[in-house]
C-alpha cells in the first residue's frame, strides 16, 4: 500500500481564446494534467507509485458561457457588456427560461440558459482528466445552477435558475463524487454577479484512499469576513475540520492587485493583499484546526474583459499548534505553475 500522496496545485494562465470552444478548453487544461502527470513517480511497469490530488482554481469555467459568441464580444471593454452580447444572441433560450422559472435578473436567466454547454464542457474535461490520468480532481469551479439530472452525468437540465459557483469533485474513475457550492460570496465580487449562497451543512466530505477530502471555494477559507457588513459569514474550515477532513482544497481566484493595498483595509490599515491573504486566509486557520493536515490552494491568473487575476498557488501542512508550513509556492504570481509535493499520508 502507498504511503505518501502526490499533492498537485494547477495554476493556469487564461485568456479569452481559452473560451472559444470546449476543445479549446479542453485542450490547455489537459496539457496542464500532463505536466503534472510527468511529475509522478513510477513502479518499474509505469504505473504511479501513489494516489494524487489535482487541485484546479476558482472561475477557471466561469467564462465558458462565452462558448460560440467570441466574435461577438472579443471587443467588450466589460463582463456586463459582453454578457448583454450573448443574452441577446440567445434570446430564444433565454425566453424559454424565463418561461419556466421566471428568475429575477437578467444574469440568473443567462447562466440557467447556457449552463448545459458549460456543464458538459466541465463535465467531460475534467472526468477525462480524472479517468485518464488517474487523479482525484477538484475542478475548480463554474458559474451553475442545480442539476436535477443529478451531478455524475454530462446531460444537463437546470432545476431552476438559482445560480451557484460551483466546484465538482472527480474520482480517478472518472465520476463526478461530489458538488460544491461557495457558501460566502465575495462583497462587490459576486454578489454584483446575481449568484445566491450555498449553504455549510451542504459541503460534502469525501472518504479516499488518502483520508476525508473537503473543499472550500476561496472566500470559504478565510477566517474572518472581509467588510463589516456580512453578518452571515461563515469560518468553512473550522467547520469541515470538526467533520474530520484531513486534506483540504482550496480553488481560488483573487481579482485584485496581489502587491497592492488590501481593497477592503479598515481606517489606519495599510496590508496590501498578498499581507492579507495570509492574515486572514487559510494560512492562519490551519493553525488552530485539528483535523487538517494538508491543504492545496490554487489560483486563476491572466484574465478576460475587466478581469484580472493574480496570486501564487500555495501547498500547505499544518504540522502541530501553530505550525504551518509553506511546501510549495509559485515563483509567479502572474504566470502559469503547475506545484508538485509528495507527502506522507
Amino acid at each position: 500500500m502507498a504511503t505518501s500522496l502526490d499533492l498537485f496545485a494547477i495554476q493556469p494562465r487564461v485568456t479569452l481564446d481559452d473560451y472559444a470552444s470546449h476543445e479549446a478548453f479542453t485542450a490547455h487544461h489537459r496539457a496542464l494534467a500532463a505536466r503534472a502527470d510527468a511529475l509522478r513517480a513510477r513502479d518499474a511497469s509505469g504505473r504511479p507509485l501513489n494516489p494524487a490530488l489535482a487541485v484546479w482554481p476558482e472561475m477557471v469555467g466561469a467564462a465558458l458561457g462565452l462558448m460560440g459568441h467570441l466574435s461577438r464580444v472579443r471587443r467588450c471593454k466589460t463582463t456586463n457588456g459582453a454578457l448583454t452580447r450573448v443574452a441577446l444572441a440567445e434570446w430564444l433560450g433565454m425566453f424559454r427560461t424565463w418561461s419556466a422559472f421566471h428568475p429575477p435578473t437578467m444574469e440568473e436567466c443567462l447562466y440557467a440558459t447556457v449552463a448545459p454547454r458549460v456543464h458538459r464542457a466541465m463535465y467531460e474535461t475534467f472526468s477525462g482528466i480524472a479517468r485518464d490520468f488517474g487523479l482525484w480532481v477538484v475542478a475548480g469551479s463554474a458559474l451553475l445552477p442545480t442539476n436535477r439530472l443529478g451531478p455524475d452525468t454530462p446531460e444537463y437540465a437546470p432545476a431552476g435558475a438559482r445560480t451557484f459557483n460551483t466546484s465538482y469533485t472527480f474520482s480517478p474513475d472518472g465520476h463526478c463524487v461530489a458538488v460544491t457550492r461557495k457558501v460566502n460570496l465575495v462583497p462587490t465580487q459576486e454578489d454584483v454577479l446575481h449568484l445566491s449562497p450555498g449553504r455549510p451543512e451542504d459541503l460534502p466530505v469525501l472518504d479516499t484512499p488518502f483520508g476525508k477530502l473537503g473543499t472550500l471555494v476561496c472566500y470559504d477559507g478565510f477566517r474572518e469576513p472581509h467588510t463589516s457588513g456580512e453578518p452571515y459569514f461563515v469560518p468553512c474550515a473550522q467547520y469541515l475540520d470538526a467533520l474530520g477532513v484531513e486534506v483540504l482544497a482550496q480553488p481560488s481566484a483573487n481579482a485584485w492587485s496581489w502587491d497592492a493595498p488590501w481593497a477592503f483595509n479598515a481606517p489606519g490599515e495599510t496590508q496590501l493583499r498578498s499581507e492579507q491573504w495570509f492574515n486572514e486566509g487559510l494560512f492562519t486557520q490551519l493553525r488552530t484546526l485539528k483535523r487538517v493536515r494538508y491543504a492545496v490552494n490554487s489560483q486563476l491568473t491572466g484574465g478576460f474583459f475587466d478581469n484580472t487575476f493574480e496570486a501564487p498557488s500555495l501547498i500547505l501542512e499544518r504540522r502541530g499548534p501553530d505550525d504551518v508550513h509553506v511546501l510549495a509556492r509559485s515563483a509567479d504570481p502572474r504566470g502559469e505553475d503547475v506545484l508538485h509535493v509528495t507527502v506522507p499520508r
